[in-house]
């Protein structure tokens, strides 16, 4: 028996404002941030595509994830990952990963080694909030 309901969403998944071109600099750059601290209210980091096929040989781009646990809580490493030269033509994008229930997500790049100049790196993200909280 099928049953029907009128249920609406409670999640509101789509593509961050923050997505983009990026332009890597020397220091850690913030390429995408959300902080519910005012909301109090969980929500889900649905994950990220770094395109990282403009890398040569020499060049290094550090991507930093940190994300906040608890209501009003720090910020803590999530994960970190130095990608080093050219990347393979057969796969030179990165995936970050869903991260449920958080407060709060951070990710930054920063390029460290440069072989020719400052690489401009497409970035993606994706999340999913509560109606209202959008």
């Amino acid at each position: 028996m099928a049953v029907v309901s009128s249920m609406p969403p409670s999640l509101s998944f789509k593509r961050s404002a923050q997505s983009g071109s990026k332009v890597m600099t020397a220091a850690w750059q913030v390429v995408y941030t959300e902080n519910t601290a005012v909301s109090l209210m969980a929500y889900l980091f649905a994950g990220a595509e770094i395109n990282l096929s403009p890398m040569a040989a020499g060049d290094t781009i550090n991507v930093r994830i940190r994300k906040i646990l608890v209501p009003g809580g720090a910020w803590v490493i999530h994960d970190q990952v130095a990608y080093n030269n050219a990347q393979p033509v057969t796969h030179p994008s990165v995936h970050i990963n869903p991260i449920p229930d958080v407060y709060g997500c951070e990710i930054s790049m920063q390029q460290t080694a440069v072989a020719v100049a400052l690489l401009q790196i497409e970035f993606e993200a994706y999340d999913a909030k509560r109606l209202g909280l959008a």
